[in-house]
């Protein structure tokens, strides 16, 4: 069953479409009409639709902002765009704008519109699959470098918006070129799984972890109080880490070490904070590993902080 939306002021126009595609045989189509945007905009926040079937020409708005507001309210669903024009430049503009097809009303029949539906349904599915892998590490899941750094912007942004602090964690896994060397890339790769897994466990749904690549992940803290929250996050971690993992018949113990940075009393622009972060996060390895490290504009770690955990 295909859950379709069909957003048409017009009820004759609405009544072919609903008599052609029930004529289609391959496929049931269960069809809500909306007849101006307002309605079709509240019943995408609150119930899934696999399509909407688009006017852009409706009482309470016009043109390529239909398709705009429509996708904001629901930004998977995909869009064929109804017209009663024959625009080619219009139709490019659609699709420019989101929509993945762009129909004349009348022109073509029962297999014509439901093909084109369909189609529509997988371009959005290959489109959001092609999107997932530019965004995410194949081998852990975890978002990868690319997708991280925007998240951080906007990160930030919200910390200055909301006068809340957040905290970049670079993390670099200890002894994990013995693993790779001595038991083999595929058990290597195993393990970077597991520690994806467990990194996930030790923060909040709301804080990001990303995989920078090798054996270096990342991590974002939004909404913390202070130090003290990130201080009980990264003790978290470097236990976590260090607790031995089980990978086949194999028992391997590493560790973690951390460095962190602390936005906006670390007020600097995304690279030179990535960069201090790095910077945390050598001296905490120079110290022996399995601990973390905060940068600090004095060269000290801020107040408070305890001695590092091993």
């Amino acid at each position: 069953m295909i859950k379709l939306l069909l957003v048409e002021d017009n009820p004759v126009d609405a009544q072919l479409t609903r008599d052609l595609l029930a004529e289609w045989p391959l496929d049931q189509f269960e069809i809500t009409h909306a007849p101006i945007l307002a309605e079709g905009l509240t019943r995408l926040s609150r119930d899934r639709f696999d399509v909407v079937l688009l006017d852009l020409s409706l009482p309470d708005t016009h043109g390529l902002s239909t398709v705009t507001q429509v996708l904001a309210t629901s930004p998977g669903v995909p869009v064929v765009v109804l017209s009663g024009h024959d625009d080619h430049p219009l139709a490019l503009k659609a699709l420019q704008h989101g929509a993945q097809d762009y129909l004349v009303k009348g022109e073509g029949g029962t297999e014509f519109l439901a093909r084109s539906i369909l189609y529509a349904i997988e371009r959005k599915r290959a489109q959001e699959r092609l999107t997932y892998l530019a965004q995410h590490d194949q081998l852990t899941g975890l978002i990868n470098r690319a997708l991280f750094r925007d998240r951080l912007i906007h990160a930030m942004a919200r910390s200055k918006r909301k006068d809340h602090p957040l905290a970049i964690m670079l993390l670099d896994l200890d002894r994990f070129k013995a693993v790779n060397d001595t038991l083999g890339h595929d058990v290597g790769d195993q393990l970077l799984k597991v520690v994806a897994t467990r990194l996930l466990e030790c923060v909040r749904e709301v804080d990001t972890v990303a995989r920078m690549g090798g054996d270096e992940f990342t991590a974002i803290l939004e909404g913390i109080s202070g130090v003290a929250d990130v201080l009980v996050v990264a003790k978290r971690i470097v236990e976590s880490i260090s607790t031995p993992f089980e990978i086949g018949p194999h028992r391997i113990s590493i560790g973690v070490s951390i460095g962190i940075t602390l936005y906006p009393l670390d007020d600097e622009d995304i690279d030179e904070l990535l960069r201090h972060a790095d910077k945390a996060m050598y001296a905490a390895k120079q110290q022996g590993g399995s601990r973390f490290h905060f940068h600090s504009t004095t060269g000290q770690p801020p107040s408070g902080t305890p001695a590092p955990v091993r």
